[in-house]
This record gives C-alpha cells, sequence and structure tokens, in this order.
C-alpha cells in the first residue's frame, strides 16, 4: 500500500481483528490523502488551484496547517507546495526525466507554500496560483502511524509495532526482550537492503529515515535522488546519504528527516540540535555516522543520555 510494504504486529487478544481495523483504516487514509487518487480529497484542492476554496475534513485540513508552517522557513527543504516539481521530475516512475531549465524556473513559480491559504473557520484550503499542486508524500505517512497508533492504544494493546516503508513506530516494547525495548535498525544507504549499521532500542517511540539510495534514477552519467530543493528545483546538493530521525511522534519524524537533509552533516546536526523534541542519526556517502547530543554512538548500537521525548 501506499508504493511501500506495511507491517503490523501486536500483541492483543483480539489482534488479529484489530490488524485488519487498522489496515482498512490506511486504505482509507490513501484514498483520501493520496495526491494521484482520483476523487481523494487532496485532488480535488489540488484541481481547483486557482479556482476555489475546498472544504477538507478537520484532519487533513490540521495535517496541511502543520506541514505549511514548517514550508515556510527556507532555511529547510521541507516544502508541501512541491507537487509540481515532483511531476515535473517524476522519480520513482519509468518515466523519469531531468526537466529542462525552462521547466524547472516554470514550477519553481508555484511551489511558494505562502500562496496555500487555510480558512480555520470554513475548514477550507485554497491554493492562490492556478497549477499549484500540495504533495503530502514527505509527511503524510507519519501522520497514518500516529493515528492507527492511537486507535490501537485505545483498544487496548499495551505491546507492538507499526511499519510503514521507513517509518517505524513502536507501542510499548517488545515483551520478548529482556531490555524492554523494540531493537531497530538503521539501513546502511551504502550497502544491499538489509544490511544494519546501528541498532536503535525504542520503546513507544517513533523512527523515521530518509536517504538519496531508496528513490533515484540515472540519465547521462548523472544519479539523481528523489530529496528535490524547493530553492532550485533540482535534487538536493549533499553529502548525506541518509536522515534518520527520533521522535515520540512519527509525523515529526516525517518532518523533520526531509527539513533536516541539508548540504553537510556539520549543517544538518547543528540545525536538528536546535530542535526540541528529536534525536537524529545522520550518515554521509563516505559512511561516516553522527548523531545529536542526545544520543551516544558505541559503533553497533545507541543510547540516550536522557529522556529526549516530550510528553
Amino acid at each position: 500500500m501506499m508504493g511501500t510494504f506495511i507491517d503490523l504486529v501486536i500483541y492483543h487478544p483480539n489482534g488479529e481483528q484489530l490488524i485488519r481495523d487498522a489496515y482498512s483504516q490506511l486504505a482509507q487514509y490513501a484514498g483520501r490523502f493520496t495526491v494521484n487518487q482520483p476523487g481523494s480529497e487532496l485532488m480535488r484542492v489540488n484541481e481547483n488551484a486557482g479556482i476555489a476554496p475546498v472544504t477538507v475534513q478537520p484532519d487533513l485540513f490540521r495535517l496541511i496547517k502543520t506541514a505549511k508552517a514548517v514550508s515556510e522557513d527556507r532555511l529547510n527543504p521541507f516544502n508541501i507546495a512541491i507537487g509540481p516539481l515532483v511531476k515535473a521530475w517524476r522519480i520513482g516512475f519509468q518515466d523519469a526525466n531531468v526537466p529542462s531549465p525552462e521547466e524547472i524556473a516554470a514550477r519553481l513559480a508555484l511551489v511558494d507554500p505562502k500562496n496555500i491559504i487555510l480558512d480555520e473557520r470554513a475548514c477550507s484550503v485554497f491554493l492562490s496560483q492556478p497549477n499549484m499542486e500540495i504533495d503530502l508524500g514527505a509527511i503524510a505517512k507519519g501522520f497514518f502511524a500516529d493515528e492507527i497508533k492511537k486507535m490501537l492504544v485505545n483498544a487496548g494493546v499495551e505491546h507492538g509495532f507499526i511499519s510503514l516503508g521507513g517509518n517505524v513506530l513502536t507501542i510499548g516494547y517488545s515483551p520478548d526482550n529482556a531490555s524492554q525495548a523494540w531493537n531497530v535498525g538503521i539501513q546502511n544507504p551504502l550497502a544491499e537492503r538489509g544490511a544494519v549499521i546501528r541498532m536503535v532500542p525504542l520503546r513507544g517511540a517513533s523512527m523515521v529515515t530518509s536517504g538519496i539510495n531508496e528513490r533515484f534514477f540515472a540519465a547521462s552519467g548523472q544519479r539523481y535522488h528523489h530529496l528535490l530543493d524547493p530553492q532550485t528545483g533540482m535534487p538536493i546538493v549533499t553529502d548525506m546519504a541518509s536522515l534518520t530521525i527520533i521522535s515520540e511522534h512519527s509525523v515529526d519524524g516525517e518532518i523533520w528527516s526531509t527539513a533536516g537533509f541539508l548540504t553537510s552533516m556539520t549543517d544538518v546536526l547543528d540545525y536538528l540540535n536546535q530542535q526540541s523534541c528529536i534525536e537524529a542519526v545522520a550518515i554521509t556517502k563516505c559512511g561516516r555516522v553522527g548523531v545529536t547530543g542526545g544520543l551516544i554512538d558505541d559503533g553497533s548500537r545507541l543510547f540516550f543520555t536522557n529522556k529526549f521525548l516530550c510528553k
């Protein structure tokens, strides 16, 4: 679902039914929030760009509002108005291509998040420029995971995990682990899938990874990854290979794993150390590993120096 593999594990007497309910809920979210889903709420917003505001359900409105606020910080590359650029590149699809400079320039004029007009009272979203498009691909899975966790916890689940591709959200700890945690591996972005570069013990927390190794294509001897810079319209120029965010809520991990993808590891760690309630693991193209101040790295496993999560 949503172009990735989904894994749900829960410990509960009614576990099988709860998992079915969770998959049903995920399917509903994907149908409403996906930009390429005909008739979805988000598609209605995009189709009415420059025409009229569109009333959406409160959960979608809140998510767009959260994402818009982060997008307006020009210090980071997170931008939910980046849809026109994503469609120009088509990275991840068979028809991926390098847009011409003229096409990139035209699309850059459409990615200003300040042109997303929100009306709290009407719960409406208006894209003020024709051909603008919101793309929630950098945040939606985190929101979905958080909502599924709420549903499962409210049903009495105390132990489990939700994995949506590179997004893992834990419930409590593994009953089979004496250290009372879920041991979650960080993929080595320079090795084959399944190769773990660090292990992280999580208890009720989220871990989200973004990297340049997952979605890319090559043209004329050059490799282009999917993390686009909304200032240039090109893939972000960086020495980073992947960035992992550890947080209480998965939606925060989604935001900062993109927003923190800056030019160098130094810039990444300096920027993310200024953010509250998150920790980060940065890996460069040379295989160097760096962590934010709340983590200790022993070369194979990470440990928390304090209680970093905000309650």
